[in-house]
């Protein structure tokens, strides 16, 4: 029995040290993963707004002509307000030695916040940089005793049309620096779990340290805290549990059986633990993903539940107008609000980033679903206060109830999230309820994209009818090109229809290169005919769209300029810069560019200025009804002012009278389309009225 015990006691011994040693080492481990992530995203987000001043046209353009004036209200008014970074430093190119502002400079302009030293060697690491590369640097530095996460990078043009002064090649580069302060060391310490985080020029040996690295690649001080000894602060806890269970080795069989349900207990707890973060999400701490799936697969009853999906308007937009952090903490916000929604029966999960879900169970469904939908819109109603921005956000929200028995959670998903898209599409600020008409839609554009396919593989459902472009004085410029599909099974199909089932199912590629042949084979017949062109957004972005285009004109002797390629607002604002490489190429080619539907998304004159485009296309929104309107004709007038401005041509759409023609000829349009002159027809009909005539057919290959 004591050689029994004597070996228990040093198992029992050997597996605490272990245990300890080992809980001590991933603790430790642990906290250098984090504290180096945390390092890397610091000096991340200071290269990254670094690289969204330098990388900036305008930026350049005021330091081409030394405008430091506008370089303090756009670039160095940052650091004063302190929200994003709190030094900026710029120096080389046009500026003399350097200059520079802090948060705590009142505005003023300073010298010598960066050492010569670390300025130099700054621009040598930044001419190690490749040319609109968009890249850049980061380290760490101080300034006036404190401690910065900088970026920097090189002022560069990003668009190569912007006028600069001959010989403007060096405009300098720019530092930017976020403040390592002790409230930010103590939220990042509460977060981790750490003690006494602080900054040290060195590390005492009883602590973790991390580097934070200069210019040089050598530190510059030090992460310091203290290192974490859970199994130790653990076993310093049992000591007097072991030394009576080693003193009084009668009780040892039964205290060894209580610290293995003890640690039994905790591994329950953990995986407890880490069950629940999970299917929880990180951002919202709402259930997740998961955690709702697990929600729906439980079977329910006619009336026994229902789905409210909600879907953020706009969303995006924040994101890219004022970032992401400011979009993250909106998502927080929203879920905030929504939580306190919540009552018994009632399940809120974020499934996806700006897509919420409730789930309500329990009895009198419909009555409580229609609760909680007027509750949602009052809350949503009110303005958010989001780092200094005030907004107004306006979600799409669609719900389904349950009407049968055993109705699969998915399906029942499925039918909240039709509705949502339903109130999207209808831009309805009220809840959708999904319905046989909304399932039917859905069912249909199954349908439609079957038909479609067919089309596609066949020949003389798919054509094209022109409506002509004129000058206000009745002379043909050209015609606009807009597809049309006679179903055998169908009839005719409204091309918004066929055209949203081909880009939600894949198939705009395709049917985008067939309409581009039968245009083509016009353009060959009639050597006179000029034609505008709307190309999808998928369709620009294939990598060998202009080549192959190009290709296919060249061997069939059709000058690119006889083709406007046309875009509308909704292409600009996802991909801008993807959206401007394409159109240079368009333009270089020899094609003309044309905005269609300005004034009904979101494109503003930088985008107009941006993108060079040559025409500009006003909706029709803006023509109908103009003359009965003095405020419409002001804001018609200053549209078309705006364009001619930015040396652009105008296309008044919509024209559908005398009136209409005449209102536009006085407010200076260059070009009118609109029934009024002409409906879309077939190009026989075209060439018949507006055209010399088709060429004989031996000619149009």
């Amino acid at each position: 029995m004591a050689g029994t015990i004597i070996l228990f006691v040093l198992t029992l011994a050997f597996a605490l040290l272990w245990t300890t040693r080992t809980l001590d080492s991933q603790a430790a481990d642990q906290s250098m993963v984090q504290m180096r992530n945390e390092q890397d995203d610091m000096l991340a987000r200071a290269r990254m707004i670094t690289l969204d001043y330098t990388k900036w046209d305008a930026a350049v353009s005021a330091l081409a002509v030394r405008d430091f004036d506008w370089i303090y209200d756009n670039i160095g008014s940052t650091a004063t307000i302190g929200r994003a970074v709190q030094l900026v430093v710029l120096s080389g190119g046009p500026v003399r030695g350097d200059i520079g502002w802090t948060d705590a400079g009142g505005g003023r302009e300073t010298t010598g916040l960066l050492s010569q030293g670390i300025l130099d060697a700054v621009g040598r690491r930044l001419a190690d940089v490749p040319d609109d590369s968009y890249g850049g640097i980061d380290f760490f530095g101080w300034s006036d005793g404190s401690l910065y996460a900088l970026g920097a990078s090189r002022f560069e043009p990003v668009d190569n049309v912007i006028s600069l002064p001959d010989g403007a090649t060096d405009f300098g580069f720019l530092v930017m620096g976020i403040r390592l302060t002790d409230d930010m060391l103590d939220d990042t310490a509460r977060s981790f779990l750490l003690k006494d985080l602080r900054i040290v020029r060195s590390v005492a040996p009883w602590q973790m340290g991390l580097p934070l690295r200069g210019q040089d690649g050598e530190p510059v001080a030090y992460l310091a805290w203290d290192r974490p000894f859970p199994g130790g602060d653990a076993l310093h806890q049992l000591m007097p549990v072991l030394g009576v269970v080693m003193a009084l080795t009668v009780c040892l069989a039964v205290l060894g059986l209580l610290l293995v349900r003890r640690s039994a207990q905790h591994l329950l707890e953990a995986k407890r633990r880490a069950s629940v973060a999970a299917l929880t999400d990180a951002l919202t701490g709402l259930p997740n993903r998961a955690a709702f799936n697990e929600m729906i697969a439980r079977p329910s009853c006619a009336g026994g539940r229902s789905i409210v999906f909600l879907d953020i308007n706009g969303f995006k937009r924040i994101n890219d107008s004022i970032g992401h952090a400011a979009g993250d903490q909106v998502i927080a916000c929203i879920a905030r609000r929504l939580s306190r929604l919540g009552a018994p029966g009632t399940f809120l999960a974020r499934i996806s980033g700006d897509e919420f879900v409730f789930v309500v169970t329990g009895p009198d469904i419909e009555h409580r679903t229609s609760r909680l939908l007027s509750a949602i819109e009052s809350r949503l109603s009110e303005p958010f206060s989001i780092l200094g921005h005030r907004m107004l956000l306006q979600a799409a929200v669609g719900y389904a109830v349950q009407e049968v028995d055993d109705l699969p959670g998915d399906d029942l998903v499925r039918h909240a999230d039709l509705a949502m898209y339903e109130a999207k599409r209808q831009n309805s600020r009220v809840a959708v309820a999904f319905s046989s008409m909304i399932g039917q839609a859905s069912i249909d554009a199954t349908r439609i994209e079957q038909g479609l396919r067919s089309a596609l593989a066949t020949r003389g459902e798919l054509s094209v009818a022109y409506q002509p472009i004129t000058g206000t004085d009745g002379r043909f410029v050209r015609a606009e090109a807009l597809a049309r599909w006679s179903s055998p099974e169908f009839g005719i199909v409204s091309p918004s229809r066929f055209i949203a089932v081909a880009e939600q199912a894949g198939l705009m590629i395709e049917l985008g290169r067939r309409l581009l042949t039968l245009i083509r084979d016009d353009l060959v017949a009639h050597p006179d005919l000029r034609v505008s062109v709307n190309i999808s957004p998928l369709q620009l972005v294939v990598p060998d769209f202009v080549p192959d285009l190009l290709h296919d004109l060249s061997i069939r002797g059709i000058g690119p300029d006889r083709i406007q390629v046309e875009l509308t607002e909704s292409v600009l604002v996802k991909d801008t810069q993807l959206v401007a490489d394409h159109l240079r190429k368009l333009r270089t080619a020899g094609f003309s560019t044309a905005l269609d539907d300005f004034g009904t998304g979101y494109s503003s004159v930088g985008y107009l200025e941006q993108m060079s485009f040559d025409t500009l296309k006003i909706d029709r929104a803006f023509v109908q009804g103009v003359r009965d309107s003095g405020r419409r004709r002001a804001v018609l007038r200053a549209m078309i002012d705006m364009a001619h401005g930015l040396g652009l041509s105008v296309v008044g759409e919509g024209v559908e009278t005398d009136e209409d023609l005449v209102l536009l000829r006085e407010l200076g349009c260059d070009l009118v389309q609109g029934y009024h002159l002409g409906p879309p027809m077939h190009i026989d009909a075209l060439g018949a009225r507006w055209l010399s005539g088709p060429v004989p057919a031996q000619l149009a290959v």
